[in-house]
């Protein structure tokens, strides 16, 4: 399990907690795999103090579930929970799209057209960790021009949830033309397009993972 060297300049506590962070979200760390207190410690050059701190602020940020007993492992979505991430992430990202229409500037939507053409770049390479860091800042910065903390806090939260899910490519060049036409209605100002189309971003989303699903279960009933 690479990981990287630590600095002393903050808390170890903190550092780890980045760490631990960034394994999850590359996918080092997949759901339902345990974190072993004593090999991150190793690794990391620590004691098992500051990891077992940064293990329990992951758990209460959800990342991360102690199971009594056995350990701290990566935490695992159930499919109703997944479901239920989708409809609340929708709504948010339509409050979200709708306020960056009212406060969209010409640098911004520059921006957003840049990390569109990096997204169509990394889906003609096939490149998914690129196209999942790229669709991140997307989202991310119109979470910023939105500038409505509450939502940009609870919407952040969804994604670490279901950061596994976003690493994979369903129908990417789909995903890219919605945000293509959810930063033509930003850009416009047209509030109410902008709502309804980042809304059904995410639900054209959930429609997707739901088909992935029927599709795992088919091929496993074939085997």
């Amino acid at each position: 399990m690479p990981v990287k060297p630590l600095q002393r300049a903050e808390s170890l506590s903190s550092q780890v907690y980045r760490e631990v962070e960034r394994l999850v979200m590359s996918g080092q760390l997949e759901p339902g795999s345990k974190v072993n207190e004593y090999i991150l410690a190793e690794q990391l050059g620590v004691s098992r103090g500051p990891v077992r701190e940064a293990t329990r602020a992951l758990v209460q940020a959800g990342l991360l579930v102690a199971v009594p007993a056995r350990g701290v492992f990566v935490r695992e979505l159930s499919e109703t929970e997944i479901s239920e991430n989708y409809d609340v992430r929708a709504l948010l990202t339509g409050l979200m799209c709708a306020r960056a229409a009212e406060r969209r500037t010409d640098s911004v939507i520059a921006e957003l057209n840049h990390l569109i053409v990096e997204m169509e770049e990394a889906i003609g390479q096939r490149a998914i960790l690129a196209y999942y860091k790229a669709n991140l800042a997307f989202h991310g910065l119109i979470a910023q021009v939105a500038d409505h903390a509450c939502s940009s806090r609870i919407y952040d939260d969804l994604i670490r949830e279901t950061h596994f899910l976003r690493r994979s490519l369903h129908a990417p060049a789909q995903t890219n033309e919605e945000h293509r036409d959810m930063v033509a209605a930003i850009a416009a100002g047209d509030v109410e397009r902008a709502r309804r189309l980042g809304e059904e971003h995410v639900f054209h989303g959930k429609r997707r993972w739901l088909s992935s699903l029927k599709e795992d279960a088919a091929e496993t009933k074939t085997i």
